[in-house]
C-alpha cells in the first residue's frame, strides 16, 4: 500500500470554475401551449388539468410579485392535485425557482431531484441538473451518489473538464475513504483506477484550453496511477506537458527511483543524468546523490563539472565539507583520467574486450565526448558485452546529448530489466525535445 497525498488543489476552487447556468427556466412558455409560427414546430403539448392550472397560475402571479410565501402555498395546492408527469415537472421547476429566490439550498436540491424523476427535463437541462447534484454529493462526500449523477451527466454529453475531474474524484475519494482516509490499498485500487480515464480527459481538455488546472490534475493522476499500480507512463507524459518547470522532471524521476529501490549506482546514475540534462537538480541532496553515483575518482570530469554547476546555481555551497572533499578527490584523479582516455579509445577500437570498450564509452560520455561515446557503446554491443542494457543506455544518452532524438528512441526500445523504467523516462525526454524542435539537448 502506497501513501498518496491529498489533492493539493482546493476542491471548492475547482468547483467554482463550473460555468454558471441558470436553473430557473420560464414556465409561462410551457403553459402557453401556443402553436409556433408558420414553418416552425409547435411547442410540445403538456398534460395539465383545469384543476391544476388555477393554483399553479396563482402561484406564478404571486412569484412575479415577489410574494414567495404565497407562491409556495399555492404551489403546494397544485402539487396536491398533480397527477401527470407534466404537472409534477412544473411544480418541481416552480419550487426550484422559489428556492433560488429565497436561497433555500435544500429546496433547490430536492426540486432538481424531483424534476429529473419526472423524466420531463430536456437533455440540456438534465445535463445541468445531474452535474449540479453530482457536485453537491461530492462536496458532501457522498461518493456513490456523486458517481451516479456525474455519470448520468457525462453520458448525456457533459464534457466540461471540471465535471470530468469531479467524476474522477468521486472514484478516488471513495477508494481513499475505504482505505482508511489517506491511502489506497489493494482492495480499493480497482475503484480508484476507474476514475483515471475521466481525469485524463479532463487534463487533455485543460491542455487544449486555459491550462489552469492541468499541472495539478496531472500530478494527481500520476500519484493515483502509481498508488494503484496502473501504467503511469501516460500520466508522466501529461505531467511533463502540463508543468514545463523543472520540478515536474524531478518528481517523475524521483517517483521512478522510489518504485525501483534496488537500482545499482550505475543504474541510478542514468536517472540522475537525465535529471541534470532536464535541469531538474534542485537541492544539495540531489547533487550529493549524483556525486556518489558517479564517483569522484571514477568519473572526475563529470563530478567537477557537476560541482561547478551546483555552486554557480547557488544550490551547492562552496563551504560544504563533503563537496570540498569530493572536489579534491576528483581534481587529483582528473589528470590521469584525461591522459589515459585516448589510449583507451584506441584500444577499444582495436582488440580491447567488450567490458573495457563499454567502460571507455562511459568515460567518454562523462567527459562530454558524445560522438565517440555513441560509437564505442555501439561497438561494445557488437562485441557481445555482458551488460547490454548499460551499453544501450550509454549510447542513447550520448545520442540525446547530440540532439539525435529519433536514433536515441530506437536505441532505448531495446533496454530491458531494471533500466527499462529509466529508459522510458529518457524516451519521454527525447519526445519532449524533438516535439519542441530543439536542435540539441542541453549539455551536461
Amino acid at each position: 500500500m502506497r501513501r498518496i497525498s491529498r489533492f493539493p488543489l482546493a476542491l471548492a476552487l475547482a468547483l467554482a470554475t463550473t460555468t454558471v447556468v441558470s436553473l430557473a427556466l420560464p414556465v409561462d412558455s410551457a403553459l402557453a401551449q401556443k402553436k409556433g409560427k408558420k414553418g416552425q414546430e409547435a411547442a410540445p403539448e403538456m398534460e395539465l388539468s383545469a384543476e391544476f392550472r388555477k393554483p399553479f397560475v396563482d402561484s406564478q402571479t404571486a412569484f412575479g410579485a415577489n410574494d414567495f410565501a404565497t407562491a409556495e402555498a399555492k404551489l403546494n395546492e397544485a402539487a396536491a392535485i398533480a397527477t401527470s408527469a407534466d404537472e409534477k415537472y412544473l411544480v418541481s421547476k416552480m419550487m426550484l425557482q422559489i428556492g433560488l429566490k429565497t436561497n433555500n439550498d435544500a429546496m433547490q436540491t430536492k426540486r432538481i431531484q424531483d424534476a429529473l424523476a419526472t423524466g420531463k427535463s430536456p437533455p440540456a437541462e438534465a445535463v445541468t441538473f445531474n452535474s449540479y447534484l453530482g457536485e453537491k454529493a461530492l462536496v458532501a462526500k457522498d461518493f456513490a451518489g456523486a458517481r451516479t449523477y456525474l455519470s448520468a451527466a457525462e453520458q448525456a454529453g457533459q464534457n466540461n473538464p471540471v465535471n470530468l475531474f469531479q467524476l474522477a474524484e468521486a472514484h478516488f475519494g471513495e477508494a481513499i475513504a475505504k482505505s482508511g482516509g489517506r491511502s489506497i490499498d489493494a482492495a480499493n485500487s480497482p475503484l480508484a483506477a476507474q476514475g483515471l480515464p475521466y481525469l485524463q480527459r479532463a487534463v487533455e481538455a485543460q491542455l487544449a484550453g486555459d491550462k489552469q488546472y492541468a499541472a495539478s490534475w496531472s500530478k494527481r493522476g500520476f500519484q493515483i496511477a502509481r498508488a494503484t499500480k496502473s501504467d503511469s507512463t501516460t500520466w508522466a507524459q501529461l505531467l511533463l506537458r502540463s508543468d514545463t518547470g523543472n520540478g515536474a522532471w524531478n518528481e517523475v524521476i524521483r517517483a521512478v527511483q522510489s518504485d525501483n529501490r534496488n537500482l545499482t549506482s550505475d543504474q541510478s546514475l542514468d536517472a540522475l543524468r537525465l535529471m541534470r540534462m532536464a535541469g531538474a537538480l534542485s537541492s544539495a541532496n540531489d547533487y550529493r546523490e549524483y556525486i556518489d553515483a558517479a564517483g569522484a575518482a571514477r568519473r572526475p570530469t563529470e563530478v567537477l563539472a557537476l560541482i561547478e554547476e551546483g555552486q554557480a546555481s547557488g544550490v551547492v555551497s562552496s563551504s560544504d565539507a563533503y563537496i570540498k572533499e569530493q572536489a579534491q578527490l576528483a581534481s587529483s584523479s582528473r589528470a590521469e583520467y584525461v591522459a589515459t582516455l585516448p589510449d583507451s579509445v584506441r584500444d577499444s577500437r582495436g582488440s580491447a574486450n567488450a567490458t573495457i570498450t563499454l567502460a571507455t564509452a562511459d568515460a567518454l560520455l562523462a567527459n562530454k565526448q558524445y560522438a565517440e561515446a555513441e560509437e564505442l557503446a555501439a561497438l561494445a554491443l557488437t562485441k557481445n558485452v555482458a551488460d547490454k542494457d548499460r551499453a544501450m543506455m550509454v549510447q542513447a544518452i550520448a545520442q540525446v546529448a547530440q540532439g539525435k532524438y529519433d536514433p536515441a528512441k530506437q536505441t532505448l526500445t531495446g533496454v530491458t530489466g531494471p533500466r527499462a523504467p529509466i529508459a522510458k523516462l529518457w524516451t519521454l525526454y527525447a519526445d519532449q525535445k524533438s516535439g519542441a524542435g530543439a536542435a540539441a539537448a542541453p549539455d551536461f
